[in-house]
């Protein structure tokens, strides 16, 4: 360090109180960046234990969703698109909303997305605008077709949640919207 620029024109007190200076603020800068380099490895620790954390938090999660969702899958039965259950009463309607619902309740939807939860909603609005005091009569053509679509849309939607459908690239399956 060029020193006599330093205390060229400075006598006495002046001299120690810039010498004091220069070396007191290499210290503090010395300080400084060490304490950035430890908190930048802490911040980076952090947040690999965060995403390990997180990818068995979703693994487990994914786990779950597929055994509630195969629960539900299982539930739409009584209206398939082939071969159609020509037999359907609204007294089995009126059974499959409970049951619809007892799933709902009993843990299952917990598990849905946001979107899968709005889908479920539709079909049980479809199921219930259905329903009414007819009890053993079989369902018509046009209110099976509606209700079937609509479970058929809660299907599709639980084959997308869970991936089931198609090949899901990488970088797709951890860039969620």
């Amino acid at each position: 360090m060029p020193w006599d620029s330093l205390l060229a024109g400075a006598t006495g007190g002046a001299a120690i109180f810039i010498v004091f200076v220069v070396l007191f603020g290499q210290g503090l800068i010395n300080s400084l960046l060490k304490l950035i380099d430890t908190r930048t490895r802490q911040i980076e620790m952090r947040n690999e234990l965060l995403l390990r954390a997180m990818d068995g938090y979703d693994q487990q999660l994914s786990q779950t969703r597929e055994t509630r969702y195969l629960e539900l899958w299982a539930l739409t039965a009584p209206l398939p698109q082939w071969p159609r259950n020509d037999g359907l009463t609204y007294g089995r309607l009126e059974k499959l909303t409970r049951e619809l619902r007892d799933w709902y309740f009993g843990g299952g939807g917990l598990y849905l997305s946001q979107e899968a939860r709005d889908v479920y909603g539709e079909a049980q609005t479809v199921i219930c605008a259905a329903l009414g005091p007819r009890g053993d009569a079989e369902v018509p053509s046009e209110v099976y077709d509606s209700i079937q679509k609509a479970l058929s849309r809660l299907r599709r939607r639980l084959t997308a949640d869970l991936a089931t459908r198609r090949e899901i690239h990488a970088l797709e399956a951890i860039q969620k919207p």
